[in-house]
């Protein structure tokens, strides 16, 4: 979807004409959930008829998803606590303007003002029909 979209943009701008585009990414979309910890711990000290003495320690931690709606938990959703989206290692353009050191110049700076990738992670090539 966001190869399709840089593509339509480019196709608007003079000199660059057909172009496809290949976005390589880094990591994928991730959804963060909200998540309800409860945390109980206890230490009990013991000692024996010959003088000896024993502690015993207990600690438990218990998660649960948090949810929205429903009643006793019928028909509820996970309460979204983020949304994540995809990091961009590298973008590479291929148009019929590509050869153009100008309109080379014009799709890099675009790239880095849509996603503030540095210019080595940026690549515009003359695309060949």
């Amino acid at each position: 979807m966001l190869e399709e979209r840089i593509r339509n943009l480019l196709r608007n701008v003079e000199g660059v004409g057909e172009v496809d585009v290949m976005v390589v990414l880094k990591s994928s979309e991730e959804k963060v959930f909200r998540v309800d910890t409860s945390t109980s711990s206890s230490q009990t000290q013991e000692a024996d008829s010959q003088g000896g003495t024993r502690t015993a320690q207990n600690s438990q931690v218990e998660e649960s998803t948090a949810l929205l709606g429903g009643a006793s938990g019928q028909g509820s959703t996970p309460l979204l606590e983020k949304e994540l989206k995809p990091e961009i290692s590298g973008i590479v353009i291929s148009a019929q303007g590509g050869g153009s050191s100008q309109v080379q110049s014009e799709i890099s700076a675009a790239m880095e003002a849509l996603f503030g990738l540095p210019a080595h992670k940026i690549k515009v090539l003359k695309r060949v029909d």
